[in-house]
């Protein structure tokens, strides 16, 4: 908590802060708490100097009020479609500020390529930039590109989404972990015309358990959900993150299966812990050589078990 100090209040001197201090008031809570009459009592100040002090500690550290048609219009305005119009129809509009996603699927199941195709459509937008946290080492511009030629787009407008999408790669969580504060500082001071709407870490698993011991996972767990969703929300943005999924025994079931499959013991692979972290978890199923199967696994806000397909070429996600 914060300590009481004279930067608050020129009336609240070094002087008055110690007679404060013995009486046990010492940070700006529990002289917000503390009667007014006992704090005349304390410092000698008048009432409305303690009345001035108190407002000041308000505006300093209280927070921002806001009525429900101010969050209704700031959540529909932040309202991220990524252009896939099955994907979105599953997503009731698309991606939603301060809201964790995550993509689950086998390997070579199409989770990148889903991510390609996200981060691609978004950064057509020229108001959106795309923060895309690689830590497979397998970003592919060409494929970007490729994409982008396949929509008919000119070099010029090529140029820019490649520069719009921002990739950086990261070999441990504790470089994570630092382009995450990283982020941060960088967000702070993006033009609100032109700003970050998506992070896309791709993926989880490698950097998590490569780099955190067993004992540690749930420690580094806890501390990377606590950073993502205080991005998510102070920056009203969406994260997206990659998870791959594993078969559990039911000896060693590590909580419910939430897939709609019966008799299915699929889990993602980060663990119990993760399992209620993300806000969305999206499931990404083989049918197929190219064909895919994309459901809703399990969300806080909508429905789970609806799906769509959708199949991988060389235009990049396509929808039937």
């Amino acid at each position: 908590m914060t300590k009481l100090s004279t930067a608050i209040n020129s009336k609240l001197s070094s002087t008055m802060i110690e007679k404060l201090e013995r009486q046990k008031i010492c940070t700006v809570v529990q002289f917000i708490d503390e009667d007014s009459e006992n704090l005349i009592k304390f410092t000698g100040l008048l009432l409305k100097d303690i009345l001035e002090i108190k407002q000041n500690i308000f505006k300093q550290f209280g927070g921002v009020i806001k009525n429900t048609f101010e969050l209704l219009e700031i959540e529909q305005n932040n309202i991220v479609p990524t252009n896939l119009s099955s994907l979105d129809n599953l997503l009731e509009g698309g991606l939603y500020y301060g809201q964790i996603y995550e993509i689950c699927g086998i390997s070579s199941s199409g989770k990148t390529q889903l991510c390609f195709a996200i981060a691609t459509n978004i950064a057509l937008s020229a108001n959106n930039i795309v923060r895309y946290i690689d830590t497979k080492r397998d970003f592919c511009g060409s494929r970007i590109e490729q994409i982008l030629l396949k929509k008919n787009c000119s070099k010029q407008v090529i140029d820019e989404v490649m520069d719009r999408i921002k990739v950086c790669c990261v070999y441990s969580i504790h470089q994570l972990f630092k382009v995450l504060y990283w982020l941060i500082d960088s967000l702070k001071e993006e033009d609100v015309g032109c700003r970050t709407r998506i992070v896309i870490i791709d993926s989880l698993p490698g950097v998590i358990f490569k780099s955190s011991k067993d004992k540690k996972i749930t420690i580094t767990l806890n501390h990377l959900a606590n950073v993502c969703h205080y991005i998510a929300k102070e920056y009203y943005l969406s994260i997206v993150t990659v998870n791959l999924i594993a078969e559990w025994s039911s000896a060693i079931q590590e909580g419910p299966c939430t897939c709609s499959k019966k008799n299915c013991n699929a889990r993602p692979t980060l663990g119990k812990y993760w399992l209620h972290i993300p806000n969305t978890r999206l499931l990404l199923e083989k049918i197929g050589v190219e064909n895919r199967k994309l459901s809703i696994w399990n969300s806080f806000q909508l429905e789970a078990n609806l799906a769509c397909t959708l199949t991988i070429s060389d235009c990049g996600i396509l929808f039937p």
